[in-house]
């Protein structure tokens, strides 16, 4: 399965079919799926948060397993067994408390949020069973945008049914879909798995399960402040083995519980046909990659790219000379930094530093523009002084010799800047 825009048509048959086998051979091989893990977890590990959790996932196995092995006998140092078992109890008890303490008051944050989240969801649900309007395509993704059309047709009679087969709108006020969105974007931040609409590779995440693995996790944190009291605070001497056996029980019991229910819901909405494809385009690519390293700079194996926008995704394989041409095209239409006031993409305004060493060395920013913000420079010029002061004029002003500046600081000539 090819990625997206990309053509073979200069492969000959026996090189599609070395390519067929190639990717079938990546898709079934143990060997190759192994070697695919432990590349995503290089790459997992070389990110400070991958790391972290690797090493603290590592300590908390490791001392949990001398833990077991001193109280089944296997490690045995004398008179001091139960001495070491209370040192190792203390760190264990001290690494749970860096997630379940440590997190405890960012959970009170996520806990805040899914109350409105919460909230508003029922609040959806009851508006659209009190309007008589039909149920929504998924009972999970709540409609972000109004209509007022729609609502006008409902006032002057027009059933539900034959407005919602035209779209989904929302029935809450501006104020609370943009308190909804806001909630929702904050709990998306911290929680990756939360979905609160359609994606291209998920559907919706379910409320129900978002409440529930919620309240996990804040019970799991209370737990572990327990834990972490009791151990601390009472001697080991006279401290109820049962006490602190019970309340970590209930903590990992709760963290274990909400993670299977994380793993419940990404099951139920990811979309498995599309990132089966998303799989099978990125095998493709591989093997393409390999072939072309197998054959050679001298074998005419370039792929061909419809779109240049996707020039992009297929960095590291050889392109056709067609191809090729349309990428140095690409490349040269993009613009060249200067000092200039350049229109973007998205209509603002940027002022980049190319030529930074005409104006005192630095880039011009926007204090120097006299505080005139840059999204106010669209079609205006700019004129640096001799002291390296900029100021915006319009674009059909001409530049006065004491604006301009009798020249730079390098050489007394004076720098082009030409309207964008």
């Amino acid at each position: 399965m090819l990625p997206h825009g990309v053509r073979l048509e200069g492969w000959s048959e026996e090189d599609l079919d070395e390519l067929n086998d190639h990717v079938r051979h990546l898709l079934h091989s143990r060997r190759e799926g192994f070697k695919r893990s432990m590349r995503g977890f290089g790459k997992y590990v070389s990110k400070p948060l991958g790391l972290f959790v690797t090493v603290y996932a590592t300590l908390v196995t490791l001392f949990g397993a001398a833990w077991v092995f001193c109280l089944i006998g296997w490690i045995y140092v004398g008179n001091q067994q139960d001495y070491i078992i209370e040192i190792i109890d203390l760190t264990l008890v001290a690494l749970f408390a860096l997630m379940g303490d440590g997190l405890a008051p960012f959970r009170v944050i996520d806990t805040y949020h899914m109350c409105y989240i919460a909230k508003y969801h029922h609040k959806t649900w009851e508006l659209r069973e009190k309007k008589k309007l039909p149920q929504l395509e998924d009972h999970n993704d709540l409609p972000a945008r109004r209509s007022s059309a729609a609502e006008r047709d409902l006032e002057n009679g027009v059933t539900g049914d034959d407005a919602n087969d035209r779209y989904e709108f929302t029935v809450l006020s501006p104020i609370q879909q943009r308190r909804l969105q806001y909630h929702q974007a904050k709990f998306a931040k911290t929680h990756t798995f939360y979905k609160p609409h359609e994606t291209s590779t998920h559907h919706a995440f379910p409320l129900r399960l978002l409440v529930a693995i919620v309240v996990l996790l804040d019970f799991h944190s209370i737990f572990q402040v327990a834990l972490g009291t009791c151990t601390w605070s009472i001697d080991y001497d006279v401290r109820p083995a049962a006490l602190t056996a019970v309340i970590l029980t209930f903590s990992l019991c709760c963290n274990i519980a909400a993670g299977v229910l994380i793993s419940i819901g990404d099951k139920r909405t990811r979309k498995k046909d599309v990132l089966d494809r998303i799989f099978r385009q990125d095998l493709t690519k591989e093997a393409i990659k390999r072939i072309q390293k197998k054959h050679g700079d001298g074998a005419d194996l370039g792929i061909d790219v419809e779109d240049e926008a996707r020039l992009g995704e297929v960095e590291g394989l050889d392109l056709s000379r067609k191809s090729m041409e349309a990428k140095r095209a690409a490349e040269a239409r993009k613009p060249k930094k200067s000092l200039d006031i350049r229109r973007t993409n998205m209509g603002a305004t940027a002022l980049l530093q190319g030529d930074a060493d005409a104006v005192d060395g630095v880039g011009v920013s926007e204090d120097k523009l006299g505080g005139v913000g840059l999204s106010n420079a669209e079609g205006k010029r700019l004129s640096v002084d001799h002291k390296g002061r900029g100021s915006l004029l319009p674009s059909d002003t001409e530049a006065t010799p004491e604006q301009s500046g009798s020249g730079s600081r390098r050489g007394g000539q004076q720098p082009p800047f030409d309207e964008a």
